[in-house]
């Protein structure tokens, strides 16, 4: 692991470049926004960044302004690989199912991942993906062969899903930094546990509830596959396994959970809970976890800027959304 006085310079530079105000200031300026384009413009001045000609991929140009700004300023940019997974899974699946379907150029990836989208694209000419994480990598070429086989999209998602959570767990051990380790522990437990809950609404019979969540479980958190089948099934509460769980800030979120209206409800818990792992270095000088907060809060922000916009494209006003908000302020 790099020791943090390595740190001293990316801790200093971030924190300079944060954006305009700060969260509590930038989050009021969103939610002034009277129409969608009004708030691509409020995210491109807040965060310094161009307006796309696709407005809305403004929020993409701001954590991708993010992301690099890490890249040119911490020692082993390698490190935050964990954080940036999921993205370069996304794309990998879009890549997949734009070939199969013989479409050979996309304008939608998102550009925060650790493949660049000019690779992905070329996979869209070529059939063939360079430089991926091992497990994405061998996923790619099974999905292909069972998508062949079966005609189901579906197996494109949960093959490549479960490989990014074992890519970010293989690459946070090799990282050393324990906050990243946890979050990817805490992300895959919260993955495994809504997946659950979505299987039990849908009212399969227990078998079938089984085997499906046998298919979708991501490797990598603190619950075991066991733990979440109840002795006639899928668990019928989701307080029963909060017992199972070491980690204060997954228990917690789960406990709260129970509450939730909805699964958008216990998404926003579960989201805020990573959020909140990330509090106990907010005063912290300097080390690598300045920069594991500075990306999980920009996501944050961005993720509620994508919320308001979408309550507002849909001619809603963005003071009725206030409660499927994550709070950034941590």
């Amino acid at each position: 692991m790099i020791p943090d006085k390595e740190y001293l310079f990316s801790s200093s530079f971030l924190r300079a470049g944060e954006g305009v105000g700060n969260v509590s200031a930038r989050m009021a300026r969103m939610l002034e926004a009277s129409s969608a384009g009004q708030l691509y413009q409020i995210v491109s001045e807040l965060f310094h960044v161009s307006v796309p000609a696709k407005e809305k991929l403004v929020f993409d140009a701001a954590f991708h302004d993010a992301v690099e700004k890490v890249r040119s300023a911490v020692p082993n940019f390698a490190v935050y690989y964990p954080l940036l997974y999921k993205y370069d899974c996304t794309n990998i699946k879009i890549a997949i199912k734009c070939a199969v379907q013989e479409i050979r150029s996309y304008n939608g990836f998102y550009t925060c991942g650790t493949v660049s989208v000019q690779q992905m694209q070329e996979y869209l000419q070529r059939d063939f993906l360079p430089d991926l994480p091992p497990a994405m990598a061998a996923a790619v070429r099974t999905a292909r062969h069972e998508y062949s086989k079966t005609g189901e999209a579906r197996c494109i998602d949960l093959l490549l899903d479960r490989a990014c959570f074992a890519d970010m767990a293989e690459k946070a051990a090799e990282g050393g930094v324990p906050l990243i380790r946890q979050i990817v522990c805490m992300r895959a437990d919260f993955a495994n546990i809504l997946a659950c809950l979505r299987i039990r609404l849908r009212g399969l019979p227990v078998e079938a509830g089984r085997s499906l969540l046998s298919r979708v479980f991501i490797p990598g958190g603190q619950l075991a596959l066991s733990v979440l089948f109840g002795e006639e099934g899928i668990f019928a509460h989701i307080e029963q396994i909060s017992e199972r769980i070491g980690d204060c800030y997954v228990k917690d979120a789960v406990r709260r959970a129970v509450s939730a209206a909805d699964l958008s409800g216990i998404e926003k818990i579960f989201d805020e809970a990573v959020l909140l792992a990330c509090q106990p270095y907010r005063f912290k000088p300097f080390g690598p976890e300045v920069a594991v907060r500075y990306l999980l809060i920009r996501e944050a922000e961005l993720t509620n800027g994508r919320i308001i916009a979408a309550e507002l494209e849909s001619g809603n006003s963005a003071d009725t959304l206030r409660e499927r908000l994550r709070e950034v302020n941590v």
